[in-house]
């Protein structure tokens, strides 16, 4: 018996908006995975993917489909255009998409999920822990105040 597969026609999954919070906006096509997922994104002009972030365990990556946009790290912005490809090792360095341009900037992202996750945001001092819940999706916890390990223990 042959192991199972699924062919998911991205022209068939509606739209979603799935961020839109100040500069931050983007709609997604969600195409599935289990350990490897993908999604279609549309990032609009003059908008930014997520906040700079840094996995320490899931590696992402994003393949641009159409339009150009900037990678945003630590060191400065690079420009992507269609065609172009980019991974992000977990680990680092932290990262961003920026669309600096007058037309929207269409890409595949992936991401390989390995189980809990750590996520650094070096621009407002946060930092998330998250784990896969039943029934597929994530549980995110996001802090921003440390504590003495022994705060509030006996």
């Amino acid at each position: 018996m042959g192991v199972a597969f699924k062919v998911v026609r991205s022209s068939d999954v509606p739209w979603s908006d799935a961020i839109d919070r100040g500069p931050f906006q983007g709609r997604r096509k969600a195409l599935g995975g289990e350990r490897l997922t993908a999604g279609l994104w549309e990032l609009p002009q003059g908008k930014r993917s997520f906040p700079l972030h840094m996995h320490h365990v899931t590696e992402e990556a994003m393949w641009v489909v159409s339009g150009t946009c900037h990678v945003r790290t630590p060191n400065g912005e690079t420009q992507l255009h269609a065609g172009d490809y980019v991974s992000f090792p977990a680990g680092g360095p932290a990262h961003q998409l920026v669309n600096h341009s007058d037309a929207p900037c269409i890409y595949v992202g992936l991401s390989a999920t390995q189980g809990p996750d750590i996520v650094e945001y070096p621009d407002s001092g946060k930092v998330a822990a998250s784990v896969g819940v039943a029934g597929g999706g994530r549980k995110r916890w996001i802090f921003r105040d440390q504590v003495d390990y022994f705060d509030g223990e006996g």
